[in-house]
């Protein structure tokens, strides 16, 4: 999903509905992304769009198996 902005403050969000406990205001957004990183959220530019992946479903995706050809 992304960041999610309200009344002035912050909050990163998973596309599964999942956010962060704490939310920030506008000028901590370099530690709003180090506090996700440090609880295990995967933030990444995929595509020229960053994806902002909650620790349970970066270990749902790890533990799916991936298709090969051969």
């Amino acid at each position: 999903m992304g960041i999610e902005r309200h009344s002035g403050l912050q909050q990163i969000v998973c596309d599964c509905g999942a956010s962060q406990p704490r939310t920030y205001q506008a000028d901590e957004f370099d530690v709003m992304v180090s506090d996700a990183r440090a609880a295990r959220w995967s933030i990444q530019r995929v595509a020229g769009e960053w994806t902002h992946t909650c620790p349970d479903c970066v270990e749902a995706a790890r533990r799916k198996p991936q298709g090969r050809l051969l």
